[in-house]
């Protein structure tokens, strides 16, 4: 069935990106505290109500979810990567297709599949979508590559389900990883000691190897770009047919085409891509990369990196 060119509004699934930075945020504000406790009470009422979640919707919703529709699917497909490696807005763009149905929130942290089912479509809704564009699809969209157990725990409960890893060039996405935490943790976090510069926090993170490092936001720093131990899981849980592996840096440069490929392997007719606004990006100006630590990173990641190059049987071009 041919795909009517009008894509579906997005701003219903933006939404919920515009609402979490403008909390986080809040932190860094010079504004008096009384201020800024009202803008937070406002921006939490206002995230009551929305119609998609970033993660963690209000437990009421799920509940209501939960009692109401009939029956609901599970997700037939998974969009994963590590922690800043482009997935929101890669799943913002796949919300895009008629024949793509989003969860209620892009982002679920447990691997009990079962209990995912209140995030999902009814069987109803699958089966509307499904007369309306010719296919239906819903997945699971998630920046939790390094959760090892996931991908046997997807593929017991969904086990004709596909997998999209997305993997970013490790030593880019670590500086983003910093970033991050410097965001979550706001201003009084640069007052700890392997918080203070980005220096600081790759030695912290070298020297504890290969324990994990301390991090605000809970995912491993350095752990996280070792895609090699990451993805094999997927390859041998679901099977190399059922696995596409997309490189971010590809998504970036060539988003209409990676996206084609993407819709390929979901067995969806492809659509025109639209530039959407960039997502989740982080606003705080925090202590700048340096290129002896980016260094130290390449070094690193060298072995992990020529590791997964020959599990894929392909260059991925990093370093």
């Amino acid at each position: 069935m041919i795909i009517d060119s009008a894509q579906r509004d997005l701003r219903k699934y933006t939404e919920c990106y515009d609402v979490i930075t403008d909390i986080r945020m809040l932190r860094w504000s010079p504004e008096p505290i009384a201020i800024r406790y009202g803008k937070a009470f406002r921006l939490l009422f206002r995230a009551q109500f929305l119609s998609h979640y970033w993660g963690y919707p209000p437990k009421w919703r799920l509940l209501a979810r939960r009692l109401s529709g009939g029956p609901r699917v599970l997700p037939d497909f998974a969009c994963v990567g590590s922690i800043k490696s482009g997935t929101s807005d890669l799943a913002t763009n796949l919300f895009a297709h008629p024949s793509i149905v989003p969860p209620f929130s892009k982002e679920i942290f447990n691997d009990k599949v079962e209990s995912w089912r209140a995030y999902y479509p009814t069987v109803e809704e699958m089966a509307s979508t499904r007369d309306a564009s010719g296919a239906a699809r819903t997945g699971y969209f998630t920046p939790w590559l390094s959760h090892r157990p996931l991908s046997a725990k997807f593929h017991a409960a969904v086990p004709e389900g596909k997998a999209i890893l997305v993997l970013r060039d490790p030593v880019n996405r670590a500086y983003s990883h910093y970033k991050w935490e410097i965001m979550f943790g706001g201003p009084a976090l640069l007052r700890q000691p392997h918080f203070a510069s980005y220096s600081a926090f790759v030695d912290r993170a070298l020297a504890d190897y290969p324990k994990p490092a301390p991090t605000i936001c809970g995912e491993p720093f350095l752990q996280c770009g070792l895609y090699a131990d990451l993805v094999e899981p997927w390859l041998n849980e679901l099977g190399r047919d059922n696995v596409l592996i997309l490189a971010a840096e590809d998504y970036f440069r060539k988003p209409a085409e990676t996206l084609d490929s993407v819709y390929a392997f979901l067995g969806l007719e492809s659509i025109p891509y639209v530039r959407g606004p960039k997502l989740n990006e982080n606003p705080v100006e925090a202590p700048a990369e340096d290129e002896a630590s980016r260094a130290r990173l390449v070094d690193f990641y060298a072995p992990h990196n020529a590791k997964l190059y020959e599990l894929l049987g392909r260059d991925l071009g990093w370093g």
